[in-house]
């Protein structure tokens, strides 16, 4: 009985232990955890990265620059079948090279659950979400951004 004690006791405490120096040494987005940044760490970090109201200006300025910044997350789930630069891959066919009217029509298509293609099935669901908006803004960033 005496062993069990001592047994259960030192694995909490190894376990205590281990929690206590995981979690303080936990990091996110490869910086330290700025719970522990005051003072001249956190003058630090103001100087070099700005306050962050001037870090959303900073964004809200990079975004406004952009005019295919409404779109940028919803090419990342064309890119994850087309290719990050419309490249095509395997079965899913190549976008670069193809005018914006192309694209818009195709696009457009796929919304009213039309057929194109053998993989128009797999487009539905993706183009149903899209607005009017989208599919042209997608239409211009294919053919301005991907040449062949």
């Amino acid at each position: 009985m005496n062993d069990t004690f001592y047994l259960l006791i030192g694995i909490c405490g190894f376990m205590f232990g281990l929690l206590t120096i995981t979690y303080d040494n936990l990091e996110y987005k490869g910086y330290a955890s700025t719970n522990n940044c005051t003072g001249e760490c956190y003058e630090k970090y103001v100087e070099e990265n700005g306050t962050v109201v001037e870090q959303l200006q900073a964004k809200a300025e990079e975004a406004a620059s952009d005019p295919f910044s409404s779109i940028r997350g919803l090419w990342a789930g064309c890119a994850a079948c087309h290719g990050q630069s419309g490249q095509g891959m395997g079965v899913f066919p190549k976008l670069a090279g193809q005018s914006s009217e192309s694209i818009i029509e195709k696009l457009t298509i796929y919304k009213n659950r039309g057929e194109v293609g053998n993989m128009s099935s797999t487009m539905w669901a993706q183009a149903s979400v899209l607005s009017e908006q989208d599919i042209e803004t997608l239409g211009q960033f294919i053919q301005e951004t991907m040449s062949e």
